[in-house]
């Protein structure tokens, strides 16, 4: 391209709107911590649909987002013990199968869906807020938060005979 297309180029990015959602605080995320939320967006027939996303945010104070499911089996990562790391919380690690990914790039390292990646979610701070870009999202209260810090899930044990 030369100097005249990309200054076009330039121009027409800048007037393409993209939605922006702020999620959380940038400091609700300790570093070196991860949060799941529970959204909803819409789908191609303009219907809600719950969409379950982690932020993880490294000890360097960057922010990378995620869709909440190992592409395994489509479950969230923090399924079973409720945490998203390896022990050391060097990795992303699923709960239920134990594939262990990259933070920094969602690439599946070592498990039953190595080679594979996590669907990462374009994120951005913005005025302290962290917020999901280019996806179309609702507000839904009447949506479950079954991550909320203090759900009231009841928590079922069974013991064999």
């Amino acid at each position: 391209m030369n100097g005249m297309q990309l200054a076009d180029r330039g121009q027409e990015m800048a007037s393409t709107k993209v939605e922006v959602f702020a999620v959380c605080g940038a400091d609700d995320i300790e570093r070196g911590d991860a949060r799941p939320f529970s959204l909803s967006r819409i789908n191609e027939a303009g219907e809600s649909r719950p969409f379950p996303i982690v932020i993880v945010r490294t000890h360097g104070n960057d922010y990378f987002g995620y869709v909440n499911s190992c592409p395994h089996e489509g479950i969230w990562l923090n399924f079973g013990e409720g945490n998203f790391f390896t022990p050391d919380r060097a990795f992303l690690k699923c709960g239920r199968h134990g594939s262990i990914f990259e933070i920094e790039t969602g690439l599946c390292i070592d498990g039953r869906c190595k080679e594979k990646s996590l669907e990462p979610i374009a994120l951005a701070v913005v005025d302290g807020d962290v917020c999901v870009c280019g996806i179309a999202l609702v507000e839904d209260d009447r949506m479950p938060r079954p991550f909320d810090e203090f759900d009231d899930t009841m928590e079922i044990m069974i013991h064999p005979d």
